[in-house]
């Protein structure tokens, strides 16, 4: 494996990869990624994270990036908390 991608930090934080999470946090780190370096971000054919056996090219990120997506992803996780709390 070449790097990392947001379902690889998702997975290992022990949080399920739902869809909206996937898209939410996977269009902040692509954005982040295209500010620092004027690009967007490499992708590969990788497994499918459904389980359904296919593939899916997915964004791939230097690891150095790991801890970044991490702070994104538990941002994710509060501002979903908050949301809730209003309801």
């Amino acid at each position: 494996m070449r790097g990392i991608t947001v379902i690889d930090v998702i997975r290992h934080l022990g949080v399920e990869p739902t869809p909206e999470l996937t898209w939410s946090v996977g269009n902040r780190v692509r954005d982040m990624f295209e500010h620092q370096h004027g690009m967007l971000p490499d992708k590969e054919l990788r497994q499918k994270t459904d389980g359904s056996g296919g593939t899916h090219c997915f964004a791939v990120y230097p690891r150095e990036m790991w801890d970044d997506i991490v702070l994104v992803v538990q941002a994710h996780q509060t501002e979903a908390a908050r949301q809730l709390r209003l309801f």
